[in-house]
């Protein structure tokens, strides 16, 4: 069934999966995720909650050792309000992002299908685009049937939550019953002849789908949940659709950028990082609480031992630590609020900034065992969410250390030392995504002002010959 309005098409369809067949008008089961020491209640969206609403899965980006997933809810049919005869609506559907750390094996299982940024982004005027918008949706619900099928193979056990829409699970094979006994007939058939290779797990003689089927068998992997997602959360996981270097004046931050950081702060979206930097949420994950700053395992850091379960005494000189990632995030004074980015920092921020500095490796060596010449401490412009913080990373991990993104914590004392109003007064350039918000605006503003210019030159050419025939 197709629905359609003036913003987008839904297209609807049923799923059929080993697990059941979810109809678009069934309402999914709540159904608790386990709960482990150190976490206080259930979150709300659990992945398998998500998975049994998902009406459309998406590979976005995969790798040997990452996959993340676009889980979309099935949209409700139009509804039409009968006493003011009012305009059929769409109820927005709930989209997710699933971030797996993976053994390489479970990617022929999630092989990424041709990708499309919106699949059902414009209306089709025609047949014929109809119908090749129905074709494409074909193929998205093969590739969304192969991904349920594969998730459902799973039990998912939580391990942290944030407060908000972040959470974080481990992935453990569902315990199967014993399989019954077999004819010699059967035995020799093809299946059970792959199954023989999953009980034997000879991978050499393996093809890519029975060494993803062996691998889901006895592996476990980590994810990450974020539901709901934005869209600025989905446009950063997303292939990039195109990118443009940004020139940003002080002027043009206090015109943009600053009415942009300020709505997001008063609309409360960051009130889950105060919950980490006070230690309500992801206490497991804390390394150092000093007075003005905290130290984090972050998020990214998916090889990390279980921070509930494996012991501190085991992470010093783990295998893990060749993708050491720690976060440093600067606590809200008493009554105020933290600097949101470079920008904001003044002198009044170089005692922390330099404690962050020196201190950060400190723990992060007595801790793992990694040397601070081993470590690349920076800051991000634009970063990921408006509060400050600073990132260790071990040189040998490049994520996000661009030369257009990021800014050495030494660098950065420095130039505040020079002058207390260095980032103030600075013109920055850096990268954005042209489906960013920010981005959208920066590019509305700096049109605007080349509109101004040409006038301004128009007329001051027209000055000029009357100048001129005047003289």
């Amino acid at each position: 069934q197709i629905y359609q309005n003036e913003e987008s098409l839904c297209i609807y369809k049923n799923i059929s999966m080993s697990r059941s067949e979810l109809k678009p008008t069934e309402k999914p089961k709540a159904t608790a995720a386990p709960i482990t020491a150190g976490i206080s209640k259930v979150i709300m969206s659990n992945p398998s909650t998500v998975l049994a609403s998902t009406a459309i899965a998406r590979t976005l980006t995969i790798s040997d050792q990452h996959a993340t997933i676009l889980l979309t809810s099935g949209c409700e049919p139009p509804t039409k309000n009968v006493t003011t005869d009012a305009k059929e609506t769409l109820v927005e559907p709930t989209r997710s992002l699933l971030k797996l750390t993976l053994v390489p094996f479970h990617k022929a299982s999630l092989s990424k299908n041709p990708q499309e940024q919106e699949l059902l982004e414009n209306n089709p005027k025609d047949d014929a685009k109809k119908s090749d918008m129905l074709d494409k949706a074909e193929k998205e619900q093969e590739h969304t049937g192969r991904i349920l099928k594969f998730l459902d193979m799973f039990e998912w056990r939580l391990t942290s939550e944030s407060g908000a829409e972040y959470s974080y699970y481990e992935a453990f094979r569902k315990k199967q019953d014993e399989p019954h006994k077999q004819g010699a007939e059967e035995h020799s058939s093809p299946k059970a002849k792959r199954g023989r290779v999953m009980d034997n797990t000879s991978l050499e003689e393996a093809t890519p789908i029975e060494e993803s089927e062996i691998a889901a068998k006895w592996s476990a992997f980590k994810v990450e949940l974020i539901s709901p997602a934005s869209s600025r959360q989905i446009g950063r996981a997303m292939p990039s659709p195109g990118v443009v270097m940004i020139t940003e004046t002080p002027a043009l931050y206090q015109k943009v950028v600053q009415p942009l950081i300020d709505g997001i702060i008063k609309r409360g979206a960051l009130s889950w990082i105060e919950n980490v930097v006070t230690g309500r949420k992801e206490a497991e994950r804390l390394l150092h609480d000093a007075k003005g700053w905290i130290l984090n395992i972050d998020t990214k850091w998916r090889t990390h031992p279980d921070a509930l379960t494996v012991p501190r005494s085991e992470w010093e000189h783990h295998e893990s630590v060749a993708d050491l990632y720690c976060l440093g995030i600067i606590k809200s004074p008493e009554g105020g609020t933290a600097p949101a980015t470079l920008r904001d920092l003044t002198l009044a921020h170089l005692p922390t900034l330099r404690e962050m500095l020196s201190v950060g490796p400190q723990v992060i060596q007595r801790i793992y065992g990694v040397k601070s010449n081993q470590l690349r401490i920076y800051v991000h412009y634009q970063p990921q969410f408006y509060h400050f913080h600073v990132h260790y990373t071990r040189l040998e991990n490049d994520i996000g250390c661009q030369v257009e993104r990021g800014h050495l914590l030494s660098d950065i004392i420095q130039n505040l030392e020079m002058s207390a109003l260095f980032y103030k007064q600075r013109t920055i350039t850096y990268k954005l995504s042209v489906k960013e918000k920010l981005c959208k605006l920066m590019l509305a503003e700096l049109e605007k002002d080349d509109d101004l210019n040409k006038v301004d030159e128009h007329e001051t050419k027209e000055q000029s010959k009357i100048t001129a025939v005047v003289s």
